[in-house]
């Protein structure tokens, strides 16, 4: 059997470094080609919340203990109204106890050091911008703006929500990207106080005027937040006027404790808006030797905490696909590994949206509705559903890739 020899993989955020790492793993050599120039910027960003699945997912590429090393263990999610009551407390030592897999928080940066380190910064090449890609019977090739070229058996494009391998894949021609209607600023910011912000839980608070606001300790100083405005509530953010923290502080000034001295904290060049977008369900990631993950795939709206855990679960599930497959049966490998995640992340995606419609709600009386519907469903049903589309039992029952070994949760 001829097995597969190299990989090129396109993009070396979240999706691009599991692959690479997964294929390394499975013998097969990678190369990861960055468009961004520096280490120091494919290191930036803030913090997210990575669930069960991931670390699931993570466990079998050996990485699962690396990245809660650096994790601060979540034990409760909790919901809440912009005046302060409690809607709903998921307590989460439950399920990772079951599943044996924690839910954390960490820094993007702290995941892409356990990344970058698993695949070698030798196999990343930096300020490489892929133009197109050709290909043929026996493998494909890929250009680049400088002009140089690197061929191998198989390109995976991991470029992100814009990307130039789905670009190419599609002629050129593909509709843009769909826009949820609302902006997240998000930052890290110093603030120590365990009686202002508790470790160990994630805090959802959900608004009137289309606002919304997440926030979760990272470590003993530091805390990760998120102000999400629909475009009807980013509209009275005067930001020609005020600072990025002042004109937030503005829009969020009657919500509760500790949402104002979080926003006060934090310094102006932390807080970065980011317009939140996705891709319907729908067309294929596939084309002969080429394939599509993560963002460039199925990217998707931030309500479900599962962008990075589902580009993080496609890089395993293809890179054992693939440790599996022969050189020349890679177009069918592709084929398989499509057929095989596309109805999971198309229910991501599509409930994720739904979710986020919730905060586009404006009126006081809407609100309020929306508030009873979370204080009577989100402790049972709610939960129900969120587990059972997150842990449907397909990691679990997914074949182990050979050299994998099986770890602890690590220390939160």
């Amino acid at each position: 059997m001829a097995t597969i020899g190299k990989a090129l993989v396109i993009g070396a955020g979240i999706g691009g470094l599991t692959t690479a790492a997964g294929l390394l793993r499975q013998g097969i050599e990678a190369e990861v080609f960055e468009a961004r120039p520096s280490p120091g910027r494919l290191l930036s960003g803030g913090g997210f919340m990575l669930w069960h699945n991931a670390f699931l997912s993570l466990r079998r590429i050996g990485l699962d203990q690396a990245v809660a090393a650096d994790s601060v263990r979540m034990r409760f999610h909790e919901f809440r109204s912009d005046t302060g009551k409690r809607l709903a407390r998921w307590k989460l030592d439950g399920p990772t106890e079951k599943c044996e897999a924690p839910a954390c928080a960490l820094r993007r940066s702290s995941l892409h050091k356990v990344l970058t380190e698993a695949v070698g910064d030798h196999r990343i090449r930096l300020g490489a911008r892929m133009t197109g890609y050709t290909q043929d019977a026996d493998g494909v090739t890929a250009h680049f703006a400088d002009g140089s070229t690197a061929r191998g058996d198989v390109l995976i494009g991991a470029d992100g929500l814009r990307s130039t391998v789905r670009a190419t894949m599609r002629r050129g021609f593909e509709p843009p990207p769909r826009y949820a209607g609302y902006t997240a600023w998000q930052a890290i910011t110093r603030l120590p106080g365990e009686s202002l912000v508790p470790t160990g839980t994630f805090f959802n608070l959900w608004g009137k005027g289309g606002l919304r606001f997440l926030y979760c300790r990272l470590n003993e100083n530091e805390v990760y937040w998120d102000a999400i405005t629909s475009d009807r509530a980013a509209a009275r953010i005067d930001t020609v006027q005020h600072t990025r923290g002042a004109a937030l502080a503005a829009a969020y000034d009657q919500w509760p404790d500790p949402v104002g001295r979080i926003i006060a904290s934090t310094e102006e060049e932390a807080i970065l808006p980011v317009a939140i977008h996705d891709r319907p369900p729908g067309g294929g990631w596939s084309q002969g030797r080429v394939v599509l993950i993560g963002d460039a795939a199925h990217p998707m709206t931030l309500n479900l905490s599962q962008g990075a855990g589902q580009a993080i679960e496609s890089g395993v599930v293809l890179a054992d696909m693939l440790g599996r497959g022969e050189r020349a049966a890679v177009p069918e490998t592709l084929r398989r590994f499509e057929a095989a995640r596309r109805e999971r992340s198309a229910d991501m995606v599509s409930t994720s949206w739904r979710i986020g419609t919730l905060g586009l709600v404006h009126s006081a009386l809407l609100s309020r509705l929306r508030d009873l519907m979370m204080y009577a469903f989100f402790d049972s049903v709610a939960k129900g559903q969120s587990y059972g589309l997150m842990l449907d039992g397909r990691l679990e029952r997914a074949p182990l890739p050979v050299a994998a070994g099986r770890s602890g949760l690590g220390a939160g």
